[in-house]
């Protein structure tokens, strides 16, 4: 780099996405600061972060991060060069309008960088934040599941996170973020068009992520399953016609094709063991992403005139699991 500065960064979130995060960019040799809740913030003081899995073992030692209680952030931790948002879509608008308050008009990052799945939450985010503030948007095909407080588990790699804006923000201070990320063990790129790699990632979650929390089974036994496979088609084909009306994307011809030629081939070589993140919510009593995956294509079909039967009947079988 022409400026060796670390850059300082605030990763705002401590689930499996906020950890491994904020230890790719600390191994990367940037300046980091993670704001947590409760009592993984004396924990993650004491411990650093540990991770495993398909991207090696690194330990972030207690000394390469500041880790604050997001609850009441350091002034400095606000004022940074990237914050990145690592909570769940539908924490994203009061998060973002928390901090607003917190830090007052005059203290502001410079760029913010968002990591959730689903649709939806980016305008939520652009809605909560300066109109002059540039954000950026991103996906991740990545499985990450966190063993303990300040313990996380890389178990599928199967592309880069893919970091772009839908907001048309100036992207040079993003791109020499995401090239400084490099240096990281999470491999990272910048895209140009980044809208169509996260309607194939929505497309793909509400596939697999609502219908593994209801029947507790891996991706591989999904689309393998011929009765969860007749779901998973139903699911995929209203979901590529909303997005179709929606937003003028064709993601695939039908439910069917997709399921057959872009789904099954990329599961069972890569993800076959993967247990959906909205499971392991279910599971641990935390309110899922529904709205932002199955409920949005429900939402976006109303909108349109399209029937979605199957998203609807997904989506309220996932709210009485939450219930």
């Amino acid at each position: 780099m022409n400026d060796p500065t670390p850059l300082r960064m605030t990763v705002l979130g401590s689930g499996s996405v906020g950890l491994a995060l904020a230890a790719s960019f600390a191994q990367a040799g940037q300046s980091v600061s993670l704001l947590a809740r409760g009592s993984a913030v004396p924990l993650l003081q004491e411990q650093g972060i540990t991770v495993t899995g398909v991207c090696g073992d690194h330990q972030i030692a207690p000394d390469r991060l500041r880790v604050r209680d997001a609850d009441a952030p350091d002034p400095q931790d606000i004022a940074c060069d990237v914050l990145i948002v690592a909570t769940k879509a539908y924490q994203v608008a009061e998060v973002l309008q928390h901090l607003v308050r917190k830090a007052g008009a005059a203290v502001a990052p410079k760029a913010v960088l968002l990591l959730q799945n689903g649709w939806g939450s980016a305008d939520e985010a652009r809605a909560a934040l300066p109109a002059d503030l540039s954000v950026f948007s991103s996906i991740m095909m990545i499985g990450i599941e966190r063993r303990s407080p300040t313990h996380v588990n890389v178990n599928v790699q199967a592309s880069p996170i893919r970091v772009g804006t839908l907001f048309a923000a100036a992207p040079q201070g993003m791109k020499d973020t995401v090239a400084r990320g490099q240096a990281g063990f999470l491999p990272i790129t910048y895209e140009e068009e980044i809208e169509p790699a996260i309607l194939n990632k929505f497309l793909f979650n509400t596939c697999l992520n609502a219908i593994g929390a209801i029947t507790r089974m891996t991706y591989g036994e999904l689309v393998s399953n011929e009765h969860a496979r007749h779901l998973i088609t139903q699911v995929a084909d209203e979901t590529i016609r909303v997005i179709l009306a929606e937003r003028r994307l064709a993601l695939a011809p039908n439910g069917a094709t997709y399921v057959e030629k872009t789904l099954t081939p990329f599961v069972l070589p890569k993800a076959a063991a993967h247990r959906s993140s909205m499971l392991q919510d279910v599971e641990a009593g935390r309110r899922t992403e529904i709205d932002y995956l199955n409920g949005a294509v429900v939402r976006m079909g109303q909108a349109r005139g399209i029937a979605t039967p199957a998203n609807d009947a997904v989506a309220s079988l996932v709210r009485a699991r939450e219930a």
